[in-house]
């Protein structure tokens, strides 16, 4: 039978290479940690400088500005919390609204690059291809300017379903 050989000991010197890798792992977060308490304390105590107070206080302070639209009641002698939640309340709305209108959209094109219809297939591989290879942001400004230039202003919006004089 073989002799199991005990595994060997670990030489903790500088030509140790996990000793070194150790070491240096301890420089680097060390020097980490010191670059963030400089910058903490080095911005605290120019804000105190400049007279500026930081923290969630200003939250219970009246916002000053009104939201167009929104589903809960917001105007500009509400605080700024109510602001966020309004805010974030219209983030959702869209959001939901975006979601369900796209995977639609989405659903029915995928089907209609599966069709057998030249045309179909084909417009619908167009688009895919074209809205693909469009950075997003590009795509937002183009609906913006298309949408800016193209509609009418508020006060003269078009009204459907009524006849206009």
């Amino acid at each position: 039978m073989a002799e199991k050989l005990a595994p060997k000991k670990r030489d903790w010197s500088w030509r140790s290479q996990a000793f070194r890798g150790i070491v240096y792992q301890l420089i680097a977060v060390g020097l980490l940690g010191f670059a963030g308490w400089w910058l903490a304390t080095n911005t605290l105590e120019n804000m105190r400088i400049r007279g500026i107070q930081s923290g969630f206080g200003f939250l219970a302070q009246p916002a000053g500005f009104d939201i167009g639209e929104s589903i809960i009641e917001f105007d500009s002698a509400n605080p700024y919390w109510k602001a966020f939640l309004v805010g974030l309340s219209n983030t959702l709305r869209v959001a939901i609204i975006g979601i369900f209108f796209t995977t639609i959209l989405g659903t029915l094109i995928g089907i209609g690059r599966l069709s057998k219809n030249f045309l179909l297939r084909g417009v619908c591989t167009w688009y895919v291809e074209l809205i693909r290879n469009i950075p997003v942001l590009i795509q937002l400004l183009m609906w913006y300017f298309v949408l800016t230039t193209v509609l009418p202003p508020v006060a003269e919006a078009l009204h459907l379903g009524r006849a206009c004089t």
